[in-house]
């Protein structure tokens, strides 16, 4: 029977409400940055998010706004702290499903280099099935993250290694996929590569989430990947460096037009101090306060946005086992 894996255990798909499908709650990006920014006391600092009491009050801020999930899909290099993750979602009652997996690979931790993709895939089946390390708590997604133009190299090892995984545990996999410039190589973009290698594992594009899609978005790649059954997931909003809000609530209006909407995600990838309500930023709650507005404004029903935020999670965050 399917399940959701969260930090406190399982729960039933149709018990998970609305959902943030791509964020980071406690991270230290310069644990992989071999530049001036691991410094203490550089600017460095504001690449982390240690601190569990903020975290609960921006957490206990979106659950007032109706939000009642969040996945985090901080890696080991990158500070991944499940106990504090725990402690997140008790005290603040919103439902936090954590991540197994790999981020782009000069944050690879050592042992990508010295073991087998099977090796590899054995650990992430345990991490989702027994739980990570002695903390007892499992994960509930898989992440593949890709930073060049093409799969290539160890990124592609451990893409191998998660679809590996996928097929092991019935378990969804995200991807980081660096849109930017990759979106627009001839031919294709990552998000359609990966759905290559994984298809070629035998996993479903069904069971695989598109990340970062809007960072530089092209509607003929998103229509394509959804044709072939993937989620895509407009998930650095309000980071309008990449686009404006505006186009991607017209992009998601777009793709629900021409019968994508039970295909489509939404998140906003806060991982920096200055991007949280505590510190001055717009915080989590901005995707609710101001984005699902946009949405309204570009047609979409309050139906559709349930759509987006509550069923869709239920169905891409399921884990199916494989019969034994």
């Amino acid at each position: 029977m399917a399940y959701i894996q969260t930090v406190t255990g399982r729960i039933a798909p149709e018990e998970l409400g609305l959902t943030y499908t791509h964020e980071h709650l406690l991270c230290d990006q310069r644990l992989c940055r071999q530049d001036g920014l691991r410094r203490p006391g550089s600017e460095g600092n504001l690449m982390v998010l240690d601190d569990i009491e903020v975290a609960i009050g921006e957490m206990r801020a979106i659950r007032a706004l109706g939000a009642d999930a969040l996945v985090e899909v901080t890696m080991q290099a990158w500070g991944r702290d499940l106990p504090g993750l725990r402690r997140i979602s008790e005290a603040s009652g919103i439902k936090i499903i954590a991540t197994s997996g790999f981020y782009v690979e000069h944050c690879h931790p050592g042992f990508v280099a010295e073991q087998s993709i099977e090796q590899l895939a054995e650990g992430l089946v345990r991490e989702i099935t027994e739980g990570v390390d002695r903390t007892g708590i499992r994960t509930g997604l898989l992440k593949s993250a890709i930073s060049r133009p093409v799969v290539e190299g160890p990124e592609e090892k451990c893409a191998r290694a998660v679809a590996r995984a996928q097929r092991a545990t019935g378990a969804s996999i995200t991807t980081h996929t660096s849109g930017g410039i990759r979106f627009e190589i001839p031919g294709g973009n990552i998000g359609m590569q990966l759905l290559d290698l994984f298809e070629a594992e035998g996993v479903d594009p069904r069971r695989v989430i598109v990340g970062h899609v809007d960072e530089n978005a092209d509607i003929r790649f998103l229509e394509a990947m959804c044709r072939r059954g993937a989620f895509v997931q407009f998930d650095v909003v309000g980071k309008w460096h990449w686009m404006l809000d505006e186009t991607r609530a017209d992009l998601m209006a777009a793709l629900a037009d021409r019968g994508y909407i039970d295909h489509l995600l939404l998140s906003t990838d806060r991982a920096r101090k200055a991007e949280l309500k505590s510190y001055g930023g717009i915080g989590y709650a901005y995707l609710l306060t101001h984005f699902v507005p946009l949405l309204r404004k570009a047609g979409l029903s309050e139906e559709d946005i349930r759509r987006i935020m509550v069923e869709n999670p239920r169905r891409a965050l399921a884990i199916h086992p494989p019969p034994s």
